[in-house]
């Protein structure tokens, strides 16, 4: 190395500036994010075998609902679904069909998620969804909404009208597009319930494993850009005999 002097370039450093702090921000999330799937895991596992109760409009959304198993009864809103992008199901790509009900004697809606569904050739090319308009009464596990990545954009949806695609479940966006009083958990219709697509809820939502791995890969990245930088910014020292 006597024959060599650091010598930071320009470029190099701007570019190791602007990525490693990102690459070390999504290593922690991820790290929170096992942890916040830890938590949820030990809660399903206790609330998975109490019986279902019904959901009504004025049951509260208070913080110890959340994966308990309910059933709600209603009408399914055909008009206002929702497809969340960029889902994998079996290694083929898809989305997730969210449907409202309006729960019965109320003016309350309520989001379920009704499985996931393959995706089109091209991206223009949307699922078929059916529903039916039938009174329904819905089994399932109530979750809150959260995104499942890191978003470096703001942008939510492609574009307007419905079904609306989405890159995530957003209840107060959809509040505010349909001017709906939306009760603010999401119900994970069970696995063999009518009126549903494939679902595998436990596997897809909580695998603290997989963001600890993926927090591994961030940290990894950030380390080997270090590496780069130096490497890269080590200029050979002219001698002159």
């Amino acid at each position: 190395m006597s024959s060599r002097r650091f010598k930071p370039g320009l470029v190099p450093t701007l570019v190791t500036l602007v990525l490693l702090p990102i690459f070390i921000r999504l290593g922690f999330w991820q790290l929170e994010r096992a942890e916040q799937k830890h938590v949820l895991q030990d809660s399903y596992e206790q609330r998975k075998t109490e019986p279902a109760f019904r959901l009504e409009p004025n049951v509260g959304a208070a913080d110890e609902l959340e994966y308990r198993r309910v059933y709600v009864r209603g009408t399914f809103d055909t008009a206002h679904q929702i497809l969340i992008d960029n889902k994998i199901h079996k290694g083929a790509a898809g989305y997730y069909v969210v449907t409202p009900l309006q729960m019965t004697g109320s003016d309350e809606y309520i989001l379920v998620n009704r499985g996931w569904v393959p995706a089109g050739k091209t991206r223009s090319e949307l699922p078929s969804i059916d529903v039916t308009g039938s009174h329904v009464t819905i089994y399932g596990v109530l979750v809150r909404s959260r995104p499942d990545i890191v978003m470096l954009s703001d942008k939510n949806r492609e574009a307007s009208g419905w079904p609306a695609r989405l890159q995530w479940l957003d209840i107060k966006q959809f509040v505010k597009d349909t001017k709906r009083k939306v009760y603010p958990y999401v119900v994970l219709m069970d696995a063999d319930a009518p009126h549903g697509y494939s679902r595998e809820w436990v596997g897809n939502h909580l695998d603290p494993d997989r963001n600890t791995s993926y927090a591994m890969q961030w940290f990894s990245f950030a380390v080997l850009l270090v590496f780069i930088y130096i490497v890269v910014n080590l200029k050979k020292i002219d001698t002159k005999d």
